[in-house]
């Protein structure tokens, strides 16, 4: 049975014992004997296990008379959807914690934790603080932009931010901060597909930045300098 079928001896023991699958009979030295319909079960018991159902579930499902097929692959269709969503948190959560240590440049337990929290958060909580500014409709907008944004996305946004920090007290007139600025606007635009009424709804609660992690890695420091190369660059027009 082993042999044939890929399984392990000490699987094919265990289904025993927990009474999944049993032999049809036993040798007098106790070596189990497995007809064409243990084989057939066992394949139903392999097929279920792909599927992800339990052990627990498949002795159910293989031991029920009046079961409801339709209804318990709609069950597993709907756990494998949640596991997916919790898979792309972690993932997200993942390349956040990566980001920041490349952006801080040592290991910040403190957001390392904010950012887990972040993705741990229903957007209606993360964004708590910035109700005032924010309706139920732009804060899920901001929680599906968050979702669909690629590794490249998230490391070109950081970038944008971090080269900003590292010359943030050059002279915001200057042709290099316009640069900064710019790169800053293009990564935002692609972030938020080109909706500059977003966009500009935006601003107000970024001026308004509170100490926590909905917006990292951007902060006052960050939306004071873009803040005075636009205002430089309006003058110098």
């Amino acid at each position: 049975m082993s042999k044939n079928t890929g399984v392990t001896k000490r699987t094919l023991d265990y289904y025993d014992e927990i009474g999944l699958l049993h032999p049809s009979s036993k040798t007098e030295g106790g070596h189990r004997l497995y007809s064409e319909d243990d084989v057939m079960q066992l394949e139903r018991i392999l097929a279920l296990k792909y599927m992800g159902f339990s052990l627990e579930k498949i002795k159910e499902i293989l031991g029920s008379q009046a079961l409801n097929w339709q209804e318990s692959i709609q069950q597993q269709l709907e756990m494998v959807k949640r596991e997916q969503e919790r898979l792309k948190m972690l993932e997200q959560a993942l390349l956040g914690v990566s980001y920041s240590i490349e952006f801080e440049e040592e290991v910040n337990w403190s957001i390392i934790y904010r950012i887990i929290q972040f993705y741990h958060q229903d957007p209606e909580e993360v964004f708590q603080e910035y109700h005032h500014h924010l309706g139920m409709e732009e804060i899920q907008k901001l929680a599906d932009i968050n979702a669909r944004m690629t590794e490249e996305d998230v490391h070109e946004w950081m970038k944008a931010i971090h080269d900003i920090k590292k010359h943030i007290h050059i002279d915001p007139s200057s042709k290099e901060a316009l640069e900064l600025a710019k790169r800053w606007l293009d990564r935002a635009e692609k972030m938020f597909e080109g909706d500059e009424e977003f966009m500009e709804g935006l601003w107000e609660p970024l001026q308004d930045l509170q100490e926590g992690i909905a917006f990292y890695p951007m902060d006052k420091e960050v939306v004071g300098f873009l803040q005075r190369v636009s205002e430089a660059h309006a003058a110098g027009k």
